[in-house]
């Protein structure tokens, strides 16, 4: 939009006063202000509109109007409604300082002006965006990568904090727990001092950051166009992957299925269970080049990896910034180092990740490595067999200690803890050890068991390793 456009509007007499050769220069805002030193909330190509209530003597013009040009404004209005005609002294100084100078005359408003330079910027800001998303879509059509094309000020990133497209974001993994945490969408946030606008794209592993939040209307539909063909690319692959994984549960040799998703049969593999999109499993995972299939109750992928404590430590790092949207559980395998070990991964992983259901907290990175044998035994039970197993043989106690304050359950663990020696739990509950015989009399008359024969220290062991 050009100076002109406003001045020279239907119905409107707005008379220039000095500047007639600079009618041309293009608008980008309207700015109604009446401080002597406005310069500081200027950015430039603005239209400035003042009713003179700053001016209190001549030499106030030079002030006002050396403020306006310094910070590059495009003309300034002056309204004739309070303080009569535009004085000398301001046309004076519009004229020294180059500043294009028009007389608001006292019926016409700053709101009428005001309007018709935002109807008509919003206009063509409309017609640019629409004209610039028809170009950019017809890039991507031909073949162009999203990073080719995707502009300057805007940025595409992954709920990990991993950049797809636009120029190095500064603070990314903060953007990221910015992006994970927003209650509604799309949001701003303010990091470091700078403003970002932030929208989802489907399936909720990428989003768009802009600095300016008009640019999410005309960009957002861009990247969905981007991840949809990337998404049709990977259907395939998870289709070969979903292969391999039935390959494994089948027990059949996996070598050809490990092929086709492109993966070499040689090497150290771990495969992992995930309650999570195939998408987010995708972003965990990456850089590796790895077979993710989706599954009913959320993914499996199996992973080359040379470094399987690295690779361990950074999904528990990525798992704990997913997780501050929602809790996530994941079982990690043992590393498989021949093809013929991926079908008892595969059921190792499955097992942990069952373990991880069951844990505490947001982020539940379970690896098999980490279990004891009787974990992964419980693991493999249904959640309702493992929590009747624990209620049937420690509910009597927890109910006595309940009513009585008996401490039953803190004296079986600890004698549990040290091994049935008597002076050592005594010690270490600091009690006489006759009261200790008392309590663990009382346990045994509670539950029908005998904490001096192994069996049951067992099932007391495991039932209190339930119960956690």
């Amino acid at each position: 939009m050009r100076l002109r456009d406003v001045l020279e509007q239907p119905g409107a007499r707005l008379p220039v006063l000095t500047g007639e050769a600079d009618l041309d220069r293009p608008l980008k805002a309207a700015f109604t202000t009446d401080l002597l030193d406005p310069g500081r909330y200027l950015t430039g190509g603005e239209m400035v509109l003042t009713g003179l209530m700053w001016r209190r003597e001549p030499a106030d013009s030079e002030l006002f109007v050396s403020s306006l040009a310094k910070a590059g404004i495009a003309a300034l209005g002056a309204g004739e409604g309070l303080a009569g005609p535009v004085p000398d002294d301001l046309i004076d100084a519009c004229r020294r300082h180059r500043v294009p100078l028009f007389a608001v005359p006292a019926d016409v408003s700053f709101r009428a002006i005001t309007d018709r330079i935002t109807t008509v910027l919003w206009s063509e800001r409309e017609v640019g965006a629409r004209s610039r998303q028809r170009g950019l879509m017809s890039a991507l059509a031909d073949g162009a990568d999203l990073a080719e094309v995707w502009p300057d000020g805007s940025w595409v990133v992954t709920a990990t904090g991993r950049l797809v497209a636009g120029t190095p974001l500064r603070d990314a993994p903060r953007v990221a727990a910015a992006f994970l945490a927003a209650a509604v969408l799309p949001a701003r946030c303010r990091i470091a001092g700078v403003d970002h606008h932030l929208d989802r794209l489907p399936g909720g592993a990428r989003f768009v950051v802009c600095a300016d939040p008009a640019d999410l209307d005309e960009l957002v539909p861009l990247a969905a166009l981007d991840l949809a063909r990337e998404e049709r690319a990977r259907q395939v692959e998870r289709r070969l992957a979903a292969r391999l994984v039935e390959t494994l549960v089948a027990e059949e040799p996996p070598s050809a299925a490990l092929a086709a998703c492109g993966l070499a049969a040689a090497g150290t593999h771990l495969v992992l269970v995930a309650s999570v999109e195939a998408a987010m499993l995708d972003e965990l995972v990456h850089p590796a080049e790895a077979a993710v299939a989706a599954t009913a109750g959320g993914s499996v992928a199996v992973v080359p990896v040379d470094d399987p404590v690295a690779f361990l430590a950074a999904l528990r790092d990525r798992a704990g910034h997913l997780a501050i949207a929602a809790p996530l559980a994941i079982g990690v395998s043992e590393p498989s180092s021949a093809p013929g070990g991926l079908a008892g991964a595969l059921t190792e992983a499955g097992h942990a990740h069952a373990y991880a259901l069951e844990r505490p907290g947001r982020a539940r990175v379970v690896s098999c490595a980490e279990l004891a044998s009787h974990d992964l035994l419980l693991a493999a039970l249904p959640a309702s067999t493992r929590r009747a197993f624990a209620e049937r043989l420690l509910a009597p106690l927890a109910a006595y200690d309940a009513t009585h304050r008996a401490d039953l359950l803190r004296t079986l663990e600890a004698f549990l803890a040290c091994d049935g020696s008597w002076t050592r739990c005594a010690a270490l509950l600091h009690v006489h050890v006759n009261t200790l015989r008392y309590r663990v009399k009382r346990i045994s008359d509670l539950t029908g068991r005998d904490l001096d024969a192994f069996t049951d220290r067992v099932d007391f062991h495991l039932a209190l390793r339930l119960r956690a």
